[in-house]
């Protein structure tokens, strides 16, 4: 039996094992860079929901559990366009987040700062990979089907079975 504590449109599923598990994690994560890709994933997520509150004008359901975040789209159909681009939101939100983050240790390198661009570049790249549910399985799934559908709207018109022969012309108009 699954245990799920309902916020709103947040989902925490088996809550006090994931609290446990938690805690337990932080507590020797020393470094920092647990709580850093932690702040990645939420980050992550934020991409996809902006995007999503941008499409649909409403929130969709996240769910916590001890494998990561998850964005449920509560079983809304999407265009393959609108599919790629809610998908690709995350990673490219991570990867633009690197990016200002690079920016800025060209001026002040520290050791957090590099270790937030590392993890903000861990957590796009690992959602790209081809599995699903991660965001590359659906971006590929999305790119098929609009490529399909093109190449269905480009397809020509069955003829007829019937095949019609034309005559012989002279090139002098003769007989």
């Amino acid at each position: 039996m699954k245990r799920a504590l309902h916020i709103g449109p947040l989902v925490f599923r088996d809550p006090v094992l994931l609290c446990g598990v938690l805690y337990v994690l932080l507590w020797f994560d020393a470094s920092g860079f647990l709580r850093l890709g932690l702040c990645a994933a939420f980050l992550h997520e934020w991409g996809h929901i902006l995007v999503y509150w941008a499409m649909f004008r409403t929130f969709p359901t996240i769910e916590v559990t001890l494998t990561g975040f998850c964005m449920r789209t509560r079983g809304r159909s999407m265009t393959p366009q609108q599919t790629f681009w809610l998908a690709a939101a995350g990673p490219l939100t991570n990867v633009l987040l690197a990016a200002l983050w690079a920016v800025r240790l060209e001026q002040e390198a520290t050791i957090w700062g590099s270790a937030f661009w590392a993890a903000n570049l861990l957590t796009g790249a690992f959602n790209l990979l081809p599995i699903p549910p991660l965001d590359g399985a659906q971006m590929g799934l999305a790119l098929r089907e609009a490529l399909r559908q093109r190449n269905q709207g480009l397809q020509f018109p069955q003829k007829s079975g019937k095949i019609k022969r034309m005559k012989k012309r002279s090139v002098n108009g003769g007989t």
